[in-house]
């Protein structure tokens, strides 16, 4: 059998055909499935950024426990494993700025954030996680524990993937001090954040690890630093420290031990200027908190020095890196 169009049974089919196109569509909507069409020449539509801080610190997250903990105010605090035991499971989101970037490599953001797990035992499990916004909701992609007591000195996303420079355990560490120093990589899968298999050890923590920054004081257990008062810096220049303590500037040396992180610290006032009592006395508190140092070592890119005078009084000085040293 032969079928013959004639011009008018065109015209009747492309009716329908139009007629089929914009009933196909309705029922899309009526089923809530939405397609994203652009004329030629318009921008197409733009990505939703990563989540704000706020929101990850109520956000919900996964891959930590069995079952998923939401944070509030940046905490989630469960019942106590054995009813009426002081343990608890206890998740933080931990105090530092999210890395973001495209990990899918498709015009979106993601936010990266660490948080730690905490039990009530000698350990504290570090997890990193990511977390996008998909139609203003925020969705936690993937978690993954990145080890025990990892210290996070820096990160950044390159090409899709996490690298970290981290402070790691050494075969020869002690649990409560690693020593190592490291790059380690991810990359987001289907399957969750896959770390790469080589591992780039890049030496051990010692004084050199601190040159090459001017460190700014910016909060500590002593007296936090105030953005009304002037800043306190430190720069380490091989066995040598300077900066300024707020009015007077300082110089002095600093001694390592052959146990990672130890630290001893020498320094005094190169001039005695006279400034506003309250500037004096912060200054004066420093230099000797800096005089009775012991250890240091990292809290996600800051610098954290601890200090514990003659009489037992003890805390930290944190400090924030800034890239090149100032030559005052």
């Amino acid at each position: 059998m032969t079928f013959m169009f004639t011009a008018n049974s065109r015209r009747i089919m492309a009716s329908m055909a139009v007629s089929i196109a914009v009933f196909m569509s309705w029922v899309g909507t009526v089923r809530g499935e939405t397609s994203v069409q652009t004329v030629k020449g318009e921008p197409a539509p733009a990505r939703e950024d990563a989540p704000s801080v706020y929101e990850l610190k109520k956000a919900t997250y996964t891959g930590i426990y069995t079952t998923p903990v939401t944070l509030s105010k940046g905490v989630y605090e469960g019942p106590p494993f054995v009813p009426g035991a002081a343990t608890r499971p206890r998740v933080e989101l931990i105090d530092s700025q999210p890395l973001s970037g495209d990990l899918s490599e498709d015009g979106s953001r993601q936010a990266v954030v660490f948080l730690k797990e905490d039990s009530g035992g000698s350990a504290t499990d570090i997890y990193m996680a990511i977390v996008v916004r998909k139609e203003g909701a925020v969705v936690n992609l993937a978690t993954v524990r990145i080890g025990d007591r990892i210290i996070v000195r820096s990160g950044r996303i390159e090409k899709g993937r996490i690298v970290l420079e981290v402070l790691q355990h050494g075969a020869k560490d002690a649990a409560c001090c690693p020593s190592e120093l490291a790059t380690r990589i991810w990359s987001l899968e289907r399957d969750g954040l896959v770390e790469q298999v080589v591992r780039k050890r890049t030496g051990s923590l010692n004084l050199a690890t601190l040159i090459g920054a001017e460190w700014v004081l910016g909060g500590s257990t002593m007296d936090p630093a105030s953005s009304q008062l002037p800043e306190i810096t430190l720069v380490f220049e091989k066995d040598r420290v300077r900066g300024s303590a707020g009015c007077n500037r300082y110089l002095g040396y600093a001694r390592g031990t052959k146990v990672p992180g130890e630290i001893t610290v020498k320094a005094s006032k190169s001039l005695n200027q006279e400034c506003a009592e309250t500037v004096m006395l912060r200054e004066g508190t420093y230099l000797d908190a800096l005089r009775h140092s012991t250890r240091f070592g990292f809290y996600f890119g800051d610098l954290i020095i601890h200090w514990q005078d003659e009489e037992g009084r003890s805390g930290i000085l944190r400090f924030a890196p800034r890239s090149k040293p100032s030559n005052k």
